[in-house]
């Protein structure tokens, strides 16, 4: 039977997280009163689950943590709770590697539970993906890649049509099954590959039936293109003011205030009106 608490679904870069990469104190203490009134507040966010823990941490929260874009969904203090995970199939991955790697495409960065694969550092991905307790094998992916991985990113040699034309003809080619989707980043060099049925929305929306809430009850926040699908399958989704506008028709409202001022709580108080 559902009940009639509510599910909060929050992407972190560009919706919870200002620009300084921080969560207000403001956010912070009326999450903090939603979820002490029995709301479930939710975590979706396209980064490694070490790099969302600190802000799980921080906000102090229960629920769990929906990470690289729904592929692994967790409870850090519910052991009981039945991981949900999915994995890329490396003998995809290899023979696109091989195809594209310096050519289109200059690094490659994946990971699995335990290691980092990539063919160089790379500050701006380790950003999202931390070496913190990993194992990082910066050696040539198709040599030395054994396990599938929840990710696998790409840095292209460039952002122009051009490229991104030759690499998704190539990727296509290669996924004669059509399992795949290839998702280019907003505003800088990257993109990543993930499984069709594979994303926040889908793994939300399993979260969302073992705890019986009611479809109506769930509340979405995103910015960017890996948050389409949940902005698009729910009634009150909201773009963040900063978000991307090229997604906006996917989204049922756009926040009033952007990311460095708490857009996401000021529309919660409009509808919980306290």
């Amino acid at each position: 039977m559902e009940n009639n608490k509510h599910l909060i679904a929050l992407d972190l870069d560009g919706t919870l997280l200002n620009d300084n990469k921080e969560i207000t104190l403001t956010t912070k203490n009326y999450l903090n009163k939603l979820e002490k009134d029995g709301n479930l507040i939710v975590i979706c966010s396209g980064r490694a689950p070490r790099s969302i823990i600190e802000y799980y941490d921080f906000l102090n929260i229960t629920s769990p943590i929906i990470s690289y874009n729904g592929a692994l969904a967790f409870d850090p203090r519910n052991d009981n709770f039945k991981t949900i995970s999915y994995k890329i199939d490396t003998s995809f991955t290899k023979k696109l590697y091989k195809e594209v790697i310096n050519k289109e495409v200059i690094s490659i960065l994946a990971e699995d539970d335990n290691h980092i694969y990539c063919d160089k550092e790379d500050d701006f991905l380790f950003a999202f993906f931390k070496k913190d307790k990993m194992a990082v094998i910066d050696k040539k992916f198709d040599k030395n890649m054994i396990k599938s991985t929840y990710i696998f990113v790409m840095k292209m040699k460039d952002e122009s049509d051009e490229t991104k034309n030759s690499l998704l003809n190539k990727f296509k080619e290669i996924d004669k099954e059509n399992k795949y989707k290839l998702r280019f980043w907003r505003d800088c060099p990257y993109c990543e590959i993930h499984y069709k049925n594979v994303s926040k929305a889908n793994t939300l929306e399993e979260l969302r039936k073992i705890e019986s809430i009611k479809r109506d009850n769930v509340f979405v926040f995103g910015d960017a293109d890996n948050d389409i699908e949940m902005l698009s399958n729910y009634n009150h989704s909201y773009l963040m003011k900063n978000g991307n506008p090229k997604i906006k028709q996917y989204a049922k409202n756009v926040t009033e205030f952007d990311n460095n001022n708490d857009g996401v709580i000021k529309e919660l108080e409009k509808y919980f009106k306290n």
